[in-house]
């Protein structure tokens, strides 16, 4: 357990930030707190000088000045800039580590930042990242006079905008002309900005007089920052317990174990109520692709908020939707030019099982009324996606709303007695049937079944010899999960109606879509009277907010090779995988395509005792070690962000072989 990290930025350069942070280092100590202080980046620091920030700061907790700056570049520049004048590139998770364990040692850390929040010190990452990483509160320095309303105002927002604890603002008399009117400025600041100011600190002559600077501290209300922060685990846990009930988790479970309660996240990591960090192994429900709080995605969101959160998509339209639209039809499998926007990525394989039943209605074929689908299928959980992916226990007793499928063996363990029965069953029926539906690549949700790309494209060539519809059900398999943006163009296969969700925003918002060719779309396309018109939608179909931060991530697809990064990683696990944890007794079959893996235990060759939840005890061990992964029965899934980096693939993998090793009782 660290100690407490509280970091102070400031309005801009020369507001005083490193004399405040001595202040307040200096005051503590003389309190009896046990208080540090560092400057995570210095600039402008000749070779073999100390930075003068980091002798102030050094004075101020007693310690040489080495050790109150952890990087120093020549260049009085950006942290960004001065590093690349040196050929260097800063590392923001080293940075965020060194603090970390400087914190370990004392109770309350001090971080001095660079300039202000914004300031780069990597080519993706501010200031405002790295404080973030370190879940520090947040203490703002602003100078006292003329223009610090505004000034502190910005700062103050974009501090909230990323979520972090602002514990006060510090008007700071950096010129030695008290105004007038500091108090009426800190009301202003106050009341504008929802956060407290904590005083005035007054002009020091000397700030290398520690004395001094802890003497005018001491008039500050410092008892915010020795306070712990509050912890909101149990009010939420009971709030919880009271009125929710969470999909597919069993009460019993829910109200017999602690819950992991979420307060925020970074990259590949979570962070509960209680600042304790979790690895995110399935990327919060296979969905966040690039990582939790990217800048590009968060910047998306809330430019888009200031422009419309919401605009109804019937009848009307906006550029988010619109563009958006149009670079899905310019990335997707050849000859997919049409859009349709849904939330979630059951109401998408709504959408599509429609429209496939209708064109064919349209083309003439209403005899075309079946549909062919997988066993062990799972295409989400309305009605219609139930009818073509029935899985027992989550769907008995749902028959009275159903629709009576066609299904044949999923071609895991038999791609040839799959493809016979697919074509014995259109030898039959194949003038009936509307459309086949497949997850390509991957049966998801059956426990990570995979297939070859030949059985792939076979099948949606017989289904097409018989006049039926392939769709591709991508909500789980797009955007990168399988080594290709799509699972069925990187088969080679163009579906004519392909299902995406999940990944589509990045993991930010609920937005589905359904894509088909124009040949579909024209069938919809006739005079009123003839009522073709597509009768389906939704009040937030096509939400503009959702859709400016799905345009953010195809970009960072190209910006950031997000490809080249989940094969990557998919190399890396598929080692790691093999090497720790299939020689683990229980560990029956590892199943993987890209980063999708499925982990599947059992005693031998039998399955395991359904009683024992094994695969449930398995998740909750690993969650001991800092690791969230999720089982499907006694299968333990495995889907992390595609940015994961190697170091933390080997914590991942770790994690899960002791978990396995500590429930099966073999060696971890």
């Amino acid at each position: 357990m660290t100690g407490r990290i509280v970091a102070v930025t400031g309005t801009g350069t020369g507001v005083g930030k490193t004399v405040l942070t001595a202040a307040l280092c200096a005051a503590l100590r003389r309190g009896g707190v046990d208080c540090r202080a560092v400057k995570a980046v210095a600039t402008g620091v000749p070779p073999g000088t100390d930075a003068e920030d980091a002798i102030l700061l050094g004075a101020a907790m007693g310690a040489e000045a080495s050790e109150a700056v952890l990087a120093t570049f020549t260049q009085p520049r950006s942290p960004l800039a001065a590093a690349a004048a040196e050929g260097q590139e800063l590392d923001v998770e080293t940075l965020a580590r060194s603090i970390e364990a400087m914190a370990a040692g004392c109770d309350l850390l001090l971080v001095e930042g660079v300039g202000g929040l914004l300031v780069p010190l990597s080519a993706r990452q501010t200031v405002r990242d790295l404080l973030r990483r370190l879940d520090a509160g947040v203490v703002i320095a602003a100078l006292a006079g003329l223009g610090t309303i505004n000034h502190t105002a910005l700062t103050v927002e974009a501090a909230l905008g990323a979520g972090l604890r602002v514990i006060g603002v510090v008007l700071v008399d950096a010129a030695g002309d008290e105004p007038a009117f500091v108090a009426e400025n800190a009301t202003q600041i106050a009341d504008q900005c929802g956060v407290p100011v904590l005083g005035l600190l007054p002009h020091i002559g000397d700030p290398s007089d520690i004395d001094a600077l802890a003497e005018a501290a001491g008039a500050l209300d410092l008892s915010a920052l020795t306070e712990p922060p509050a912890d909101a685990t149990e009010a939420v846990v009971a709030a919880d317990r009271r009125h929710v009930w969470h999909p597919f988790t069993q009460t019993s479970d829910w109200r017999e174990e602690a819950p992991l309660v979420i307060r925020s996240g970074d990259g590949c990591w979570l962070r509960d109520e209680s600042g304790r960090r979790y690895l995110d192994g399935i990327s919060s429900l296979w969905c966040t692709v690039h990582g939790h709080a990217h800048p590009a995605l968060d910047r998306a969101a809330r430019e888009q908020l200031g422009r419309i959160a919401h605009s109804t998509f019937l009848g009307q339209t906006h550029a988010p939707g619109a563009l958006l639209a149009e670079e899905l039809a310019a990335v997707a499998p050849p000859g997919l030019t049409r859009v349709f926007y849904c939330e979630a990525g059951a109401a998408a394989v709504e959408a599509a099982l429609r429209i496939a039943l209708l064109a064919q209605r349209h083309a003439g074929h209403p005899e075309r009324a079946h549909f062919v689908a997988l066993g062990d299928a799972y295409h989400g959980d309305t009605a219609g996606a139930v009818s073509v992916g029935r899985s027992e226990p989550f769907h008995t007793g749902l028959d009275p709303i159903l629709f009576p499928a066609r299904v044949v063996p999923s071609p895991h363990l038999d791609e040839a007695a799959s493809l016979r029965a697919l074509s014995d069953l259109l030898d039959g029926e194949g003038d009936q049937v509307a459309a086949l539906i497949v997850e390509p690549r991957v049966q998801a949700a059956a426990g990570m079944l995979t297939h070859s790309d030949s059985w792939l494209v076979e099948a949606a060539a017989l289904a097409r010899r018989h006049g039926a519809l392939f769709i591709a059900d991508e909500v789980a398999t797009g955007f990168g999960r399988t080594g290709d943006l799509f699972a069925s163009a990187g088969a080679g296969v163009a579906p004519d109606i392909l299902c995406l969700g999940k990944g589509l925003t990045g993991g930010y918002l609920p937005l589905s879509a359904v894509l088909t060719t124009e040949e579909l779309f024209d069938r919809f396309t006739a005079p009123d009277a003839e009522h073709r018109t597509l009768y389906y939608g939704h009040t937030y179909t096509g939400n503009p907010v959702a859709c400016a931060v799905a345009r953010a991530s195809l970009r960072l697809f190209e910006e950031e090779d997000t490809l080249g990064s989940a094969r990557r990683l998919a190399t890396t696990l598929a080692r790691l995988l093999t090497e720790r944890v299939a020689p683990l007794p229980g560990v029956f079959e590892i199943r993987s395509r890209g980063v999708m893996t499925g982990i599947e235990l059992r005693e031998g060759e039998t399955p395991m005792e359904p009683a024992l939840r094994t695969g449930r005890r398995v998740i909750l061990a690993a969650r001991r070690r800092g690791v969230v992964v999720r089982p499907l029965g006694d299968t333990v899934v495995l889907n992390p962000p595609l940015t994961m980096t190697d170091a933390e693939a080997e914590i991942l993998v770790s994690a899960v072989t002791e978990a396995i090793a500590e429930v099966t009782g073999g060696p971890g």
